[in-house]
Protein backbone atom coordinates (compact mmCIF):
# COMPACT_ATOMS: atom_id res chain seq x y z
CA UNK A 1 0.00 0.00 0.00
CA UNK A 2 2.25 2.33 0.86
CA UNK A 3 6.49 2.32 -0.24
CA UNK A 4 7.89 2.71 2.91
CA UNK A 5 8.08 -0.69 4.90
CA UNK A 6 7.68 1.29 8.45
CA UNK A 7 4.07 1.22 10.02
CA UNK A 8 2.25 4.54 9.62
CA UNK A 9 2.71 6.44 13.05
CA UNK A 10 0.97 5.18 16.16
CA UNK A 11 2.54 7.72 18.70
CA UNK A 12 -0.07 10.50 19.99
CA UNK A 13 -0.52 13.36 17.96
CA UNK A 14 0.25 15.33 21.28
CA UNK A 15 3.68 13.54 21.62
CA UNK A 16 4.61 14.46 18.06
CA UNK A 17 3.80 18.25 18.05
CA UNK A 18 5.47 17.97 21.57
CA UNK A 19 8.53 16.85 19.94
CA UNK A 20 8.75 19.90 16.80
CA UNK A 21 7.94 22.45 19.41
CA UNK A 22 11.09 20.95 21.60
CA UNK A 23 13.13 21.25 18.26
CA UNK A 24 11.70 24.82 17.51
CA UNK A 25 13.06 25.56 20.55
CA UNK A 26 16.95 24.94 19.81
CA UNK A 27 19.14 27.05 17.35
CA UNK A 28 20.68 23.96 15.78
CA UNK A 29 18.89 20.66 15.07
CA UNK A 30 20.59 17.49 16.93
CA UNK A 31 22.94 15.79 14.63
CA UNK A 32 20.37 12.51 14.76
CA UNK A 33 16.83 11.92 16.12
CA UNK A 34 17.53 9.36 18.40
CA UNK A 35 16.69 7.41 21.66
CA UNK A 36 19.74 9.73 23.50
CA UNK A 37 17.84 12.72 22.76
CA UNK A 38 14.78 11.50 23.66
CA UNK A 39 15.86 9.94 26.86
CA UNK A 40 13.10 12.20 28.97
CA UNK A 41 10.27 9.99 27.45
CA UNK A 42 9.40 5.99 27.68
CA UNK A 43 10.82 3.35 25.66
CA UNK A 44 7.68 2.62 23.93
CA UNK A 45 7.08 6.79 22.89
CA UNK A 46 10.69 6.67 21.67
CA UNK A 47 10.27 4.15 19.37
CA UNK A 48 7.02 5.44 18.22
CA UNK A 49 8.06 8.82 17.59
CA UNK A 50 11.35 7.93 15.82
CA UNK A 51 8.71 5.71 13.54
CA UNK A 52 6.87 8.75 12.96
CA UNK A 53 9.37 10.65 11.96
CA UNK A 54 10.48 8.32 9.35
CA UNK A 55 7.26 8.14 8.02
CA UNK A 56 6.65 11.81 6.89
CA UNK A 57 10.79 11.93 5.73
CA UNK A 58 11.18 14.12 8.69
CA UNK A 59 14.66 11.81 9.20
CA UNK A 60 16.32 9.53 7.13
CA UNK A 61 16.94 5.30 8.01
CA UNK A 62 20.17 7.01 10.61
CA UNK A 63 17.93 9.23 12.24
CA UNK A 64 19.70 12.62 10.29
CA UNK A 65 16.90 15.30 10.09
CA UNK A 66 16.32 15.82 6.57
CA UNK A 67 15.90 19.12 4.58
CA UNK A 68 12.10 19.02 5.08
CA UNK A 69 12.36 19.07 8.97
CA UNK A 70 15.17 21.84 8.77
CA UNK A 71 12.07 23.87 6.78
CA UNK A 72 8.98 22.40 9.00
CA UNK A 73 10.77 23.53 11.95
CA UNK A 74 11.50 26.93 11.00
CA UNK A 75 8.27 27.62 9.37
CA UNK A 76 5.76 30.23 10.39
CA UNK A 77 1.76 29.01 11.58
CA UNK A 78 0.41 29.17 7.78
CA UNK A 79 3.58 27.40 6.34
CA UNK A 80 3.80 24.39 9.00
CA UNK A 81 0.19 23.72 8.51
CA UNK A 82 0.86 23.81 4.53
CA UNK A 83 3.51 21.54 4.98
CA UNK A 84 1.88 19.20 6.99
CA UNK A 85 -1.23 18.30 4.51
CA UNK A 86 1.45 17.95 1.79
CA UNK A 87 3.00 15.37 4.53
CA UNK A 88 0.05 13.50 4.97
CA UNK A 89 -1.14 13.37 1.62
CA UNK A 90 2.02 12.34 0.43
CA UNK A 91 2.55 9.87 3.25
CA UNK A 92 -0.93 8.43 3.34
CA UNK A 93 -1.26 8.59 -0.23
CA UNK A 94 -4.04 5.30 -0.65
CA UNK A 95 -6.26 6.98 1.74
CA UNK A 96 -6.16 10.77 0.54
CA UNK A 97 -5.40 10.18 -3.16
CA UNK A 98 -9.32 10.54 -3.83
CA UNK A 99 -10.36 6.42 -4.29
CA UNK A 100 -11.05 6.05 -1.31
CA UNK A 101 -14.12 8.08 0.24
CA UNK A 102 -12.68 9.66 3.08
CA UNK A 103 -15.21 12.63 3.77
CA UNK A 104 -18.08 9.91 4.08
CA UNK A 105 -15.91 6.91 5.67
CA UNK A 106 -17.42 5.26 8.42
CA UNK A 107 -15.25 3.64 11.57
CA UNK A 108 -15.12 0.25 10.02
CA UNK A 109 -14.58 1.72 6.16
CA UNK A 110 -11.71 3.62 7.87
CA UNK A 111 -10.43 0.38 9.96
CA UNK A 112 -10.46 -1.55 6.82
CA UNK A 113 -8.17 0.68 5.13
CA UNK A 114 -5.50 1.02 7.82
CA UNK A 115 -5.52 -3.08 8.20
CA UNK A 116 -3.72 -2.83 4.46
CA UNK A 117 -1.06 -1.74 5.95
CA UNK A 118 -0.62 -4.71 7.99
CA UNK A 119 -1.33 -3.90 11.46
CA UNK A 120 -4.12 -4.62 14.38
CA UNK A 121 -5.20 -4.60 17.84
CA UNK A 122 -4.30 -1.17 19.94
CA UNK A 123 -1.26 -0.07 17.07
CA UNK A 124 -4.27 -0.07 14.38
CA UNK A 125 -6.53 2.13 16.75
CA UNK A 126 -3.59 4.36 17.60
CA UNK A 127 -2.48 4.90 14.44
CA UNK A 128 -6.35 5.60 13.29
CA UNK A 129 -6.23 8.43 15.96
CA UNK A 130 -2.91 9.99 14.97
CA UNK A 131 -4.54 10.29 11.69
CA UNK A 132 -7.95 11.88 12.62
CA UNK A 133 -5.86 14.42 14.43
CA UNK A 134 -3.26 15.21 12.25
CA UNK A 135 -5.81 15.63 9.29
CA UNK A 136 -7.66 18.00 11.72
CA UNK A 137 -4.79 19.98 12.35
CA UNK A 138 -3.97 20.15 8.55
CA UNK A 139 -7.27 21.00 7.41
CA UNK A 140 -7.78 17.77 5.13
CA UNK A 141 -11.84 17.13 5.14
CA UNK A 142 -12.96 14.12 7.27
CA UNK A 143 -15.81 12.16 7.70
CA UNK A 144 -17.46 12.88 10.73
CA UNK A 145 -18.58 9.32 10.51
CA UNK A 146 -14.81 8.52 11.17
CA UNK A 147 -13.92 8.04 14.59
CA UNK A 148 -10.49 5.69 16.26
CA UNK A 149 -12.06 1.96 16.64
CA UNK A 150 -11.56 1.08 20.22
CA UNK A 151 -8.45 -0.79 21.05
CA UNK A 152 -9.33 -4.81 21.91
CA UNK A 153 -9.14 -6.41 25.10
CA UNK A 154 -6.45 -8.49 25.70
CA UNK A 155 -7.98 -11.45 27.24
CA UNK A 156 -6.24 -10.05 30.61
CA UNK A 157 -9.30 -10.35 32.76
CA UNK A 158 -9.35 -14.40 32.00
CA UNK A 159 -5.89 -14.69 33.84
CA UNK A 160 -5.83 -15.54 36.81
CA UNK A 161 -2.72 -14.06 39.11
CA UNK A 162 -1.74 -15.07 42.10
CA UNK A 163 -2.60 -13.43 45.38
CA UNK A 164 0.99 -11.42 46.61
CA UNK A 165 1.68 -10.18 49.95
CA UNK A 166 3.40 -6.84 50.37
CA UNK A 167 5.67 -6.23 53.19
CA UNK A 168 4.21 -3.71 55.83
CA UNK A 169 4.72 -0.21 55.26
CA UNK A 170 6.61 1.57 57.01
CA UNK A 171 5.86 4.75 59.15
CA UNK A 172 6.15 8.14 57.24
CA UNK A 173 9.43 10.30 58.78
CA UNK A 174 8.31 13.49 59.26
CA UNK A 175 10.76 16.16 57.05
CA UNK A 176 14.22 17.61 58.89
CA UNK A 177 12.94 21.12 60.39
CA UNK A 178 14.92 22.93 57.88
CA UNK A 179 12.89 21.68 55.49
CA UNK A 180 9.49 23.08 54.17
CA UNK A 181 7.24 20.24 52.90
CA UNK A 182 5.17 22.68 51.41
CA UNK A 183 7.74 23.94 49.33
CA UNK A 184 8.47 21.79 45.60
CA UNK A 185 11.91 19.54 45.83
CA UNK A 186 13.25 19.95 42.01
CA UNK A 187 14.71 16.67 41.03
CA UNK A 188 18.43 18.12 40.52
CA UNK A 189 20.37 20.79 42.10
CA UNK A 190 20.77 23.01 39.61
CA UNK A 191 17.11 23.03 39.01
CA UNK A 192 14.55 25.77 40.42
CA UNK A 193 10.44 24.84 41.05
CA UNK A 194 8.36 27.29 39.91
CA UNK A 195 4.76 26.83 41.40
CA UNK A 196 1.55 27.35 39.91
CA UNK A 197 -1.55 28.63 41.86
CA UNK A 198 -4.19 26.82 40.77
CA UNK A 199 -7.79 28.07 41.96
CA UNK A 200 -9.67 26.10 43.53
CA UNK A 201 -7.54 23.18 43.10
CA UNK A 202 -3.96 21.49 44.46
CA UNK A 203 -1.07 23.71 43.01
CA UNK A 204 0.91 22.70 40.16
CA UNK A 205 4.71 23.01 39.80
CA UNK A 206 7.19 23.33 36.72
CA UNK A 207 11.17 22.56 37.11
CA UNK A 208 13.63 24.40 34.97
CA UNK A 209 17.38 25.07 34.71
CA UNK A 210 18.47 27.37 37.27
CA UNK A 211 19.89 30.22 34.72
CA UNK A 212 18.28 30.60 31.27
CA UNK A 213 19.56 32.97 28.82
CA UNK A 214 16.87 35.52 27.22
CA UNK A 215 16.15 33.48 24.27
CA UNK A 216 15.95 30.81 25.95
CA UNK A 217 13.44 32.00 28.45
CA UNK A 218 11.49 33.49 25.14
CA UNK A 219 11.28 29.93 24.02
CA UNK A 220 10.25 28.07 27.24
CA UNK A 221 7.31 30.45 27.75
CA UNK A 222 6.02 29.63 24.61
CA UNK A 223 6.69 25.68 24.20
CA UNK A 224 4.91 26.31 28.04
CA UNK A 225 2.03 27.80 26.48
CA UNK A 226 2.03 25.60 23.39
CA UNK A 227 1.58 22.23 25.15
CA UNK A 228 -0.59 23.25 28.16
CA UNK A 229 -3.27 24.59 25.52
CA UNK A 230 -2.78 21.49 23.48
CA UNK A 231 -2.87 18.91 26.48
CA UNK A 232 -6.09 20.82 27.39
CA UNK A 233 -7.53 20.65 24.08
CA UNK A 234 -6.80 17.07 23.66
CA UNK A 235 -6.89 15.26 27.30
CA UNK A 236 -10.88 14.57 27.19
CA UNK A 237 -10.16 12.78 23.59
CA UNK A 238 -7.54 10.70 24.89
CA UNK A 239 -7.37 7.65 27.50
CA UNK A 240 -4.27 7.93 29.03
CA UNK A 241 -2.15 4.07 28.50
CA UNK A 242 -2.65 3.59 33.00
CA UNK A 243 -6.10 4.07 32.14
CA UNK A 244 -6.16 1.41 29.24
CA UNK A 245 -3.68 -1.34 31.99
CA UNK A 246 -6.46 -1.12 34.37
CA UNK A 247 -9.57 -1.49 32.20
CA UNK A 248 -7.60 -4.35 30.29
CA UNK A 249 -6.32 -5.54 34.03
CA UNK A 250 -9.43 -5.55 35.33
Amino acid sequence: MNEKTIKPPYSTYRSFTALIEELRSHEVLPGVIDRSFLSKRSGSEQSALIATMKWFGLIDEAGAPTKLLNEYVAADEASAKAMLKRMIEGSYRAITDGTFALERATTNMLADKFREYEISGSTLSKSISFFLSAAKEAGIKISPHAKAPPAPSNGASKRKTKSVVLPPIPPAQSPPESQDPAKPKPPRADMVAIPIPIFGGQDGVIYLPGQMTEKQWENVIKMTEFILKNYRDTMAEEVPEEAEEEDESS
